[in-house]
């Protein structure tokens, strides 16, 4: 096997464990928009990595933290709606990115790939990135499941136990950003938010729990990215689009089937 199919599928298996797990908290707090917006952020991320030659992923996590944190800050002022401050946020952020990236990026910058993804031009040093984000935010859903999940079906309850709301929005919110940093790579800044979304959404149609969601959306991402990826080398075609078009069939046949969770 090529060492750059290799890297793919090694990278690939990371980042559906950290989407899969992650993305159903996604779906159970209803942030698909979030998501979206941080998402967003993440070209103004790639962009300042370039300019300040820190490197893309240190600027994809700065920048998505401090999004995500100006978010929760705006949000507990309680001045605009969510959707308003998101919706702010989101254009911001892609068009200062679009702006910073025209003004720094030359003529070697592959603003497809950006946009869609590359996987295939994975490093071994990105998979290193991959795998220390994979044992941050699976450390992190480990140590705090039960909090996360009790603020998810019953925020009122969680608060009345003496958890803090904000703290952990905001401990959330900054996972997340850590999911997008790494993620741009495989499906790119305008798909990453499908890639959180989907595959949690499939695994509802038939989970009874919580934790047998989670494993089965890690599954279903693992899969679809699989089959993306495979589809992409064997016909030559967009990595990330292939990766969301296989998804969106797996979405699509677990609605067909007659046995589903309603």
């Amino acid at each position: 096997m090529e060492d750059f199919i290799l890297r793919a599928l090694i990278g690939a298996l990371g980042i559906s464990i950290i989407a899969g797990s992650l993305g159903c908290f996604v779906i159970w707090k209803r942030m698909s928009y979030f998501s979206e917006s941080i998402s967003h952020s993440a070209l103004l991320g790639v962009s300042l990595g370039l300019a300040s030659g820190l490197g893309i992923h240190i600027g994809l996590v700065v920048t998505g933290v401090i999004f995500a944190s100006l978010i929760v800050v705006l949000q507990q002022k309680q001045i605009l709606s969510n959707d308003a401050i998101l919706g702010i946020f989101s254009h911001l952020a892609l068009s200062l990115g679009i702006v910073v990236l025209s003004v720094v990026g030359g003529s070697n910058t592959d603003y497809f790939s950006v946009l869609f993804g590359d996987i295939l031009s994975i490093t071994n040093q990105d998979i290193v990135w991959i795998y220390a984000i994979l044992v941050v935010i699976v450390g992190l859903l480990v140590i705090f499941w039960q909090r996360l999940l009790l603020l998810t079906l019953n925020e009122e309850l969680a608060v009345s136990q003496g958890l803090n709301r904000t703290a952990y929005q905001l401990l959330f919110m900054l996972m997340i950003a850590l999911a997008v940093s790494v993620s741009v790579q495989i499906v790119g800044v305008l798909l990453i938010t499908s890639l959180l979304i989907i595959p949690p959404a499939v695994a509802r149609m038939f989970a009874h729990t919580p934790h047998t969601m989670a494993l089965q959306s890690i599954a279903i991402s693992i899969v679809a990215v699989f089959l993306g990826l495979s589809a992409s080398m064997l016909y030559d075609l967009a990595t990330g689009p292939m990766i969301v078009i296989a998804l969106g069939a797996l979405f699509i046949v677990s609605q067909l089937l007659p046995k589903r969770l309603n």
